[in-house]
């Protein structure tokens, strides 16, 4: 598969480049994301010095770079410093790409320490290149970005490498992999999402269209996914992130209800929740649109990740495949972050400044008196306007019955700011669209 994207990261590493004096780039994402094709791409135009960090003892480590430093002469290291200091005061190549940097501290936890004391000896007196890449999202902060990071400060640019953008993913799908159905490549970015690899395993496979019995049972590649991702970056404390995210992928999402599940107190829940939300950077919490989320008492999880929302609902634990109407069911509840996604990017195009969005739920009068319990899938609010959306994932199209219902609801955003409907269907629309009521098939979402 050819290489897409990743426009503004290559420009970063370019800049790098063509500066003056020594630089040290640190890139980091989840596991799959792409960050060792990013800079194997940048390495074909920029030649450097690649090691692959595999957690062994430290003299294998050394040795292992020894032979990547080689350059005529094969020079001999005991330790990790060595090498570095090494290829900082006699190596004839300015770049050093270290994959998987995390991993050196299997061999030696000082690493970091040993590599800011080599820095600040040789960055003013070298125009040399180093480039750390790790998948421990949460394990680069503590050594490269927290206040008391051994390497705080020291690495400029800071890749934060995220997953491919849904535009992007359309693109992959009709050039590399041949989908001319816009259903079926949205169904496969509600599954897979934004990760390069899962598309080069959809390349692979004789049904290119996704099918997930052979992908996540039996023999299927990806069978464990969830479990490897998941095993790299949590280390000792796997098994309370785990049934975390378990639980939530099992359709618990208050923070009460997964405590009891786990049979642990709230309290000592909320230290992993918050890790999950804001150094694994896996959770995010919603609360109904409006609401002050440190306030609100409504707040709910969700799985970020497409395809590790998929493992654990539709995968992890289950014995045979999930139907076709399990699927679907999973496919409509991403669909609806897809269509918010989507709609962000048309309200930026138009020129309107998007200050909020989310979703909402609630009472709602229907009648005078009379309250239903309702959700709006989509709320987003710019400067001028309140866009009120609903996302219909099912084989039916689209009609006056849910416009109706979808304006119904949207009344309690009236007295704000003028209101504009939307309307996402899978299948089309029996309706017309105007200025207020905006429609989007699949086809106008994925072009």
């Amino acid at each position: 598969m050819r290489f897409y994207d990743r426009e503004t990261e290559i420009r970063l590493l370019e800049e790098v480049v063509k500066g003056e004096g020594s630089s040290m780039v640190v890139i980091s994402g989840r596991r799959r994301v792409g960050k060792s094709r990013l800079v194997d791409e940048f390495m074909r135009v920029h030649p450097g010095i690649r090691v692959i960090a595999v957690p062994k003892e430290e003299k294998q480590v050394a040795a292992d770079m020894a032979g990547a430093l080689s350059d005529g002469y094969r020079p001999v290291f005991n330790t990790v410093r060595e090498a570095l200091e090494y290829f900082f005061a006699k190596s004839e190549s300015r770049m050093l790409y270290v994959d998987e940097f995390p991993n050196l501290l299997e061999a030696n936890k000082a690493i970091p320490y040993e590599l800011q004391r080599i820095w600040e000896i040789y960055k003013d007196r070298t125009d040399k290149i180093i480039v750390l890449s790790g998948s421990y999202v949460s394990m680069m902060d503590r050594i490269f970005t927290r206040q008391k990071a051994p390497l705080f400060n020291r690495a400029n640019p800071k890749i934060l490498l995220e997953p491919l953008g849904h535009e992007v993913v359309w693109e992959i799908q009709k050039e590399s992999l041949g989908i001319g159905d816009p259903v079926r490549r949205i169904a496969n970015y509600c599954i897979f999402g934004g990760i390069p690899y899962y598309y080069e395993v959809l390349e692979k496979q004789h049904d290119k269209a996704g099918d997930p019995e052979a992908l996540f049972f039996g023999t299927g590649q990806l069978r464990e996914e969830g479990q490897d991702v998941l095993r790299q970056e949590f280390g000792s404390a796997y098994a309370k992130y785990f049934s975390i995210l378990e639980a939530i992928g099992s359709g618990i999402v208050a923070s009460g209800e997964i405590a009891n599940k786990m049979g642990v107190r709230q309290t000592t829940l909320s230290k992993y929740i918050a890790a999950l939300q804001n150094d694994f950077r896996l959770l995010r919490r919603t609360v109904p649109f409006g609401q002050n989320p440190s306030r609100s008492k409504k707040g709910i999880y969700l799985i970020k990740d497409n395809l590790l929302a998929f493992w654990f609902s539709m995968v992890y634990g289950k014995e045979v495949p999930p139907s076709v109407e399990d699927v679907n069911l999973f496919v409509s509840r991403r669909f609806e972050l897809l269509c918010m996604d989507f709609m962000i990017g048309v309200l930026r195009k138009r020129g309107e400044q998007v200050r909020r969005s989310g979703r909402w739920w609630g009472n709602v009068e229907v009648e005078a008196g009379r309250f239903e319990q309702r959700e709006i899938d989509l709320v987003i609010e710019t400067e001028r306007n309140i866009y009120v959306g609903e996302c219909k994932w099912s084989g039916e199209r689209v009609g006056e019955k849910e416009l109706v219902r979808l304006r119904q609801s949207a009344g309690i955003f009236g007295n704000k700011k003028a209101v504009k409907l939307a309307l996402f269907s899978k299948s089309g629309f029996s309706i017309k669209g105007g200025d207020d009521v905006l429609l989007f098939d699949a086809a106008a979402i994925s072009p």
